[in-house]
């Protein structure tokens, strides 16, 4: 039993030996500092960062405390390494640091970074970590856009794009300066806010016409300003003015190709906010044959309106069918039911819709009699003793222009905003319409046919046009300059009509847009002029500049400029350059 206990305990002394030798050199401490040396945890991507660890020694020896500094980022990968800090092994406290580094040279994302600080003394390590914050002072603002205006959202939904903020504090109010707001509200960290539709305040109520003024600020756990947002404006319709609600189906088509009708088919259904407000939670279903798709229905949490949105579904044809019809609808009662569904029938022969049957040949009479029949009453009898001696189509061929035609007389297609114009010029009027004149046939080829050159006279548009429009406007009475940023014809429409009587210029939104810049009631711009765009690293931008009038000279109203530009999808920021005096 005595050698026993004695072969015990000296095993037991061994055992804890080694414990005791780990113990030599222990983290005494880590963390991370401002430029100032205060201890933090919240940082913004545009500060500087000092990272300090400490450990303690308990034995002297000849090596030297080696120490590794490293950042790992929120997606887990190593943003930042430094090695080559050291100092002397002798027994007590040593401390390291890095000063001044910029947090932009490993900033990646908004959101929790940790600093990993390792001490390495002969064979031991020790490893310490602490977890900092890191947000974007930049917040940007998506909607309601910038200079937005007529909007009948109901609710009003603010949404931007987050920093990494805690919290967001949205602010409105009927000034530029955001001077007594008419509401405040902080959230808890969600990139969006929806105004409350009864609010409790009556000067919180918005109120139509009005222009209003936002702006969202980024707050850190502690309620500090960490992240800020531009100021934009917007506008709501007047209380007279109705509300449309449309969401329509626009295309129902084939995502891939159908080449084996045993499996199932993939589709593609394009949904289309036409309306003026946004809507929520509508429901999309698709059925192929009577039977259900496999994923039907699915859910569009939200649409804007012009907004198009893509849903994508999988069906099986049924085996007993050789045509089949594709059937896509969205689940809302709105101002315009027909076209909240669009069908498709597909044939098993070739997988997509079986081949239109031949055209029947048309007259210009006939041509003629279907286009004044859409044009309406108004513009029939303007139309009166005139028939067609040649009919002009530009950017489409003649095969293009007959399947208009023929799809206006089977009611398939109509006439949208179309209206009878005074022909400019003996030439043109000749050629768009000659009152008494003898009609003449027009042979509509079949489908597959190539028509004679000679049936259909196509012309191309002029090269080049009109890209600019200057003058004066008192529609938008603001002290600051107003810009815009215009990318559909629903908005250019809108704006334009603020502007000037004439119809609205056609501008080819698919590869253009139509930047434009107003002069606030201040400025005294007797011009104002856009000198160009370029890239930046959050976008694009505009540069403009205003001419002043000559003292003791008012000019009449704010000056506007609207140019066309490329289109860019990117966030679009103007730069004023110094104001330039006659």
């Amino acid at each position: 039993m005595k050698n026993f206990f004695l072969v015990f305990a000296a095993g037991a002394a061994l055992f804890c030996a080694v414990p005791a030798r780990a113990a030599n050199l222990t983290g005494q401490g880590i963390s991370t500092n401002d430029n100032l040396g205060a201890e933090r945890t919240t940082f913004s991507n545009t500060e500087t960062i000092t990272l300090r660890q400490k450990v303690n020694n308990t034995v002297s020896i000849s090596s030297s405390i080696v120490f590794v500094f490293s950042i790992i980022s929120p997606a887990g990968a190593e943003g930042f390494r430094h090695e080559g800090n050291s100092a002397p092994g002798t027994a007590g406290g040593a401390q390291t640091q890095l000063s001044g580094i910029s947090i932009s040279s490993f900033y990646t994302v908004p959101g929790s970074y940790i600093f990993r600080g390792k001490a390495t003394l002969g064979t031991e390590t020790v490893t310490q970590e602490a977890r900092f914050t890191i947000s974007s002072p930049n917040i940007n603002l998506i909607y309601p856009p910038y200079g937005a205006r007529g909007l009948s959202d109901n609710p009003l939904m603010f949404r931007w794009i987050a920093s990494g903020a805690s919290r967001y504090r949205i602010t409105v109010s009927d000034s530029a300066g955001l001077y007594n707001p008419v509401h405040t509200a902080v959230n808890s960290g969600e990139s969006l806010y929806s105004y409350p539709e009864n609010p409790s305040q009556p000067r919180e109520q918005l109120v139509a016409d009005q222009v209003y003024y936002w702006k969202v600020e980024g707050l850190d756990s502690s309620n500090n300003k960490i992240a800020e947002s531009n100021i934009y404006n917007f506008s709501l319709k007047a209380q007279a003015s109705s509300q449309s609600r449309n969401i329509m189906v626009s295309a129902l088509e084939l995502s891939s190709p159908a080449l084996d009708f045993t499996k199932p088919l993939n589709f593609k259904v394009t949904v289309f906010n036409t309306g003026s407000s946004a809507e929520s939670n509508i429901g999309v279903r698709l059925s192929l044959g009577g039977l259900s798709a496999q994923d039907s229905p699915k859910q569009i949490m939200f649409i804007s309106p012009g907004e198009k949105k893509e849903v994508l579904f999988t069906a099986f044809m049924p085996s007993d069918q050789q045509e089949s019809l594709a059937v896509a609808c969205v689940d809302v009662f709105d101002d315009n039911i027909p076209d909240n569904c669009k069908t498709m029938l597909f044939s098993k022969n070739t997988g997509v819709p079986p081949p239109l049957k031949e055209k029947k040949k048309l007259t210009y009479d006939e041509m003629f009699a279907a286009i004044t029949k859409r044009l309406g009453p108004d513009a029939a009898k303007s139309l009166e003793g005139y028939t067609f001696e040649s009919l002009n189509c530009a950017n489409c061929s003649a095969d293009e222009l007959a399947a208009i035609i023929s799809a206006l007389i089977s009611g398939d297609a109509q006439l949208v905003n179309a209206s009878v114009l005074d022909a400019i010029g003996d030439a043109t009027a000749a050629a768009a319409a000659a009152p008494n004149s003898s009609a003449s046939a027009a042979q509509l080829p079949a489908a597959g046919e190539e028509g004679p050159e000679t049936q259909l006279d196509v012309q191309a548009l002029p090269a080049g046009g009109i890209n600019e429009w200057t003058g004066y406007t008192e529609a938008f009475q603001s002290p600051e300059a107003v810009s815009f940023a215009i990318r559909n014809r629903k908005e250019w429409k809108k704006v334009w009509k603020t502007l000037s009587s004439e119809d609205t210029p056609d501008v080819n939104f698919d590869e253009k847009m139509v930047v434009g810049v107003v002069s606030g009631s201040k400025d005294r711009a007797e011009t104002v002029r856009l000198s160009g765009k370029r890239k930046t690293d959050t976008g694009v931008a505009f540069d403009y500049y205003m001419i002043e009038a000559p003292e003791g000279v008012r000019p009449p109203l704010p000056a506007y400029i609207f140019k066309v530009y490329d289109r860019s999808d990117e966030k679009a920021e103007f730069k004023r350059l110094d104001v330039l005096k006659r």
